[in-house]
C-alpha cells in the first residue's frame, strides 16, 4: 500500500511539474508599515526573467513596499532553479524584526522543507534536511513562540529576556514515515537557518521503532499540526504515531532557566534550545477521516486545533460539507458535519470548528 501511494506522489509531483507557471503569492504587512509579497512561479511568468538565470527557472519573487511607496523587486537568493516550490508560508517577529518565509520545494524523487529568514535587508535559507536519505515533506506549519527566560550575568544576578523562537512540524515520508520538529532561536546574534535543529517526534517520546500503515487514510497521518499553548511560550503538537497506532498530543516546551552564557561548563546555557516534550494525550488514529492523494496540498484538506484541556479536533473537507469529530477519552466522537454554502463559506465553517475546538 505505501509503495503505492509513494508511486502516486511521484506521478503527483511530475503533474505539477506541468504545471509551475501558475503563480502562488502571499502578502505581508509588517509593524513597520512595509508590505511584503513573495510569490512563486516561472521567471517569464512573474516578470523577473531579466534577474533570473534562465527564463524558466522557478524563483521565489520579493517585493517590498516600503512606507514611502518605495518599491524594490528581486529574486530571494537560493531559490532560481528549475525545481517547484510550493505552499508559501511568512510570518514575521517583530521582536527581532526578523522575516520569515517557508515553503515546500520539489525535486525530481524527493522534496524537501526550506526556511529562508531575512535580516537586516539580507536573506539566507536552508532546507530541513531528511532523516534518512531520499524523502517527501508534507504539510508544514511554523509557528513564533515568545517565552520569558533568564539567564545570570558575571555576577551571578538573573537577567530577565523575552525568547523568540521559530518551531516547525511537518510530516516526512521514508524510510520509516513520522512526524518531524525543528526549532531556530530567532534572538540569538548569529542564528542562520542551517542552525535549525531537528527532531524526530516519535523518538522525542520514546516510541520510534518499525510503523504500519495497514488500514490507516492517510488523513490520519499526513497532517500534523502545531499551534501555541497558551501565553507562556509553549507549544502544543498531535501527531500520528504509526509506530504504536496512537494518536499524540504533546507539550513542548524550553527551559525557563539558561544559565550562565559566560561559564563554558553550564549545562543549562548548552541546553538552553532542546525541547522538553511530554506526552499530555493519546487515543486512537482518526481512521474516520478520508484517504486523500499524498498532493493535497493549496487548501488545507484536513486540520486539527487542540483546546485547553489538550483534546484534539480534527476536520476536514468532503464534498461540499466540512466534517469534523473530536477525541472523546479513548476514542473518537461521532462525526459531524456543517454544509458549506454561499452563506456559511468554506472560512467560516473553518472558523466555526477551529474556535469550537480551541475552547475545549
Amino acid at each position: 500500500m505505501r509503495r503505492a501511494l509513494l508511486s502516486l506522489a511521484a506521478a503527483a509531483l511530475l503533474a505539477l511539474a506541468s504545471a509551475v507557471s501558475l503563480a502562488e503569492e502571499h502578502a505581508l504587512l509588517t509593524s513597520d508599515g512595509t508590505v511584503h509579497t513573495i510569490a512563486s512561479g516561472k521567471a517569464i511568468d512573474l516578470g523577473v526573467e531579466n534577474l533570473a538565470q534562465s527564463p524558466d527557472n522557478v524563483v521565489l519573487e520579493w517585493t517590498r513596499v516600503a512606507p514611502d511607496g518605495t518599491v524594490s523587486t528581486s529574486i530571494i537568493p537560493g531559490t532560481d532553479s528549475s525545481s517547484v516550490k510550493r505552499g508559501l508560508q511568512p510570518a514575521f517577529d517583530e521582536q527581532t524584526q526578523t522575516l520569515i518565509l517557508m515553503w515546500t520545494e520539489d525535486y525530481k524523487g524527493y522534496s524537501q522543507v526550506r526556511v529562508g529568514v531575512m535580516r537586516e535587508n539580507a536573506w539566507t535559507n536552508s532546507g530541513l534536511l531528511p532523516s534518512q536519505g531520499i524523502s517527501k515533506a508534507y504539510n508544514p506549519q511554523m509557528v513564533i513562540s515568545h517565552q520569558p527566560v533568564f539567564h545570570l550575568d558575571d555576577h551571578d544576578q538573573k537577567v530577565w529576556t523575552t525568547r523568540s523562537t521559530l518551531s516547525i512540524i511537518w510530516w516526512e515520508e521514508a524510510q520509516v514515515g513520522q512526524a518531524r520538529f525543528a526549532t531556530l532561536a530567532l534572538d540569538e546574534n548569529e542564528f542562520d537557518p542551517s542552525s535549525l535543529e531537528i527532531y524526530d517526534l516519535p523518538s522525542l517520546i520514546g516510541t520510534s521503532g518499525p510503523v504500519s500503515y495497514d488500514g490507516v487514510p492517510t488523513g490520519a497521518y499526513l497532517f500534523p499540526a502545531l499551534q501555541a499553548d497558551g501565553l507562556g511560550g509553549g507549544l502544543v503538537a498531535v501527531f500520528a504515531d504509526l509506530h504504536d497506532q496512537l494518536e499524540k498530543v504533546i507539550k513542548i516546551d524550553f527551559a525557563q532557566d539558561q544559565g550562565k552564557p559566560s561559564d563554558t561548563t553550564s549545562v543549562n546555557w548548552k541546553r538552553r534550545h532542546i525541547p522538553i516534550v511530554g506526552v499530555v494525550a493519546d487515543g486512537p488514529l482518526a481512521r474516520m477521516t478520508p484517504m486523500l492523494a499524498f498532493d493535497a496540498w493549496g487548501d488545507l484538506a484536513v486540520g486539527t486545533s487542540v483546546g485547553s484541556g489538550y483534546r484534539p479536533t480534527h476536520y476536514w473537507r468532503d464534498g461540499g460539507s466540512l466534517r469534523y469529530t473530536r477525541l472523546d477519552g479513548t476514542d473518537w466522537g461521532p462525526v459531524r458535519t456543517i454544509t458549506v454554502d454561499d452563506v456559511m463559506t468554506w472560512d467560516k465553517a473553518t472558523a466555526l470548528v477551529v474556535g469550537m475546538g480551541q475552547r475545549n
